[in-house]
């Protein structure tokens, strides 16, 4: 199996302690569709990318020179937060490390430095809304950006069926194979819902769903079990790790479609569910 494209890229004007964590970050995620290195900012003929920091002179003369001369071949600039501007690619600086992976992959695709051809649209800013990742593709019928589910399971099957049902639904689904998986998920691409097998590798899955809800950005993430087991006492354990809602395997349609509706609306307006998901509902 080929690698994955592999993309450097060089950081300027940000202070060590931001540095360490864009570190941290490439050298820990696996499952990304593209690869992300670090080389040093004295030479930026090397590098693919350029990260830099607009509130320090250094950033903003890094930038500047990168647009004049055309290398590195995409900038990416880090706004405070009463700061504005930055040029085509941007990101909040409170934002930088949770939504570092989602601003890289989009500006590799917008730019075409995947190969692909490069695509002109308007500016990528990830700021302090609470859906700054995700790609650019996402956006329902009635112009509403789609849900996103994340299904952390193994079972193959499983992962058809649910996929046509949300592909009927109008929601985007993810998926993850284990909690590992899932954590990186959840931190490249943010989910409106996460669905999990109880009997995960490498961590029980209702583990999982108790360091979810440890979290603070995920804290209010509806978490729905899917499981063979289906007894009163596996439920009251799912609700005890967190869990909001219950599905024995295998899922029933209906009984998936009134999950996915009422476990969305408890954190999105009305107008923000698919319009397929609303008008169903009206009808059961």
């Amino acid at each position: 199996m080929s690698a994955k494209p592999s993309f450097a890229v060089t950081v300027v004007g940000l202070d060590a302690q931001h540095l360490r964590l864009i570190e941290v970050v490439f050298r820990h995620i696996h499952y990304n569709r593209y690869a992300f290195r670090l080389v040093s900012p004295d030479a930026p003929e090397a590098a693919d990318l350029l990260i830099a920091g607009v509130g320090d002179p250094a950033g903003r003369d890094a930038l500047e020179r990168a647009r004049a001369r055309g290398r590195p071949a995409a900038s990416i600039a880090v706004i405070g937060p009463d700061e504005t501007g930055g040029g085509r690619h941007a990101i909040e600086i409170g934002q930088l490390v949770r939504q570092l992976l989602p601003i890289l992959n989009r500006v590799v695709e917008l730019e075409g430095l995947a190969g692909g051809p490069r695509r002109i649209r308007g500016a990528t800013r990830i700021d302090r809304g609470p859906d700054g990742g995700g790609d650019d593709t996402g956006i329902g019928e009635d112009g509403n950006e789609r849900p996103r589910v994340l299904v952390i399971d193994r079972d193959e099957s499983i992962l058809r069926q649910l996929g046509d049902a949300f592909a009927r639904m109008g929601v985007d689904m993810d998926t993850a194979a284990s909690s590992d998986e899932a954590l990186e998920r959840l931190v490249m691409r943010p989910a409106d819902l996460a669905m999990l097998d109880p009997s995960l590798p490498g961590g029980d899955g209702l583990r999982l769903a108790r360091t979810i809800r440890r979290e603070p950005d995920w804290h209010d993430l509806p978490i729905v079990v899917l499981s063979e087991r289906r007894s009163p006492l596996d439920v009251i354990r799912g609700a005890f790790a967190g869990c909001s809602a219950y599905l024995a395997k295998p899922v029933d349609y209906d009984d998936l479609h009134r999950t996915i509706v009422r476990q969305l609306g408890r954190g999105r307006p009305p107008e923000h569910i698919p319009s397929r998901l609303r008008l169903a509902a009206l009808h059961r």
